[in-house]
């Protein structure tokens, strides 16, 4: 195989593998975002919060972005007795965010959510 042919076969193969790992970076799915606002607003958030049972990094300085598929999520937090207490359901529309409110200084915590889209009545379900 001569120079050029090398060079011409080592392009083609370099945009096939940009190409894979473009295709591979893509969100698989439909997928949203929640915002989850804690108030009041503090360096570190001591409630624990959870989503579907997967426990949430502490939230920084009273907000974090979360990207999740659609569809209903269940959003809890440490209840008295060791077990989750459920706050509120999430439901997560493609391409929009939908923001959650937590007061962490009741007991339990309580939410209010706000969707970004049109239909904002079914963002949330307490």
């Amino acid at each position: 195989m001569n120079t050029a042919g090398r060079r011409l076969f080592g392009l083609a193969l370099s945009v096939v593998l940009v190409g894979a790992a473009i295709a591979a970076c893509r969100p698989n799915g439909d997928v949203g975002y929640v915002e989850i606002k804690t108030v009041p607003n503090a360096p570190v958030t001591l409630t624990a919060l959870y989503i579907d049972s997967a426990k949430l990094a502490p939230i920084r300085k009273g907000s974090a972005i979360l990207r999740q598929p659609t569809g209903t999520l269940k959003l809890q937090a440490d209840g008295a007795s060791g077990a989750l207490a459920q706050l509120c359901d999430i439901v997560v529309a493609r391409n929009r965010i939908t923001t959650v409110t937590v007061s962490v200084l009741e007991r339990p915590p309580r939410c209010q959510c706000r969707n970004a889209g049109t239909d904002a009545a079914h963002a949330c379900m307490s």
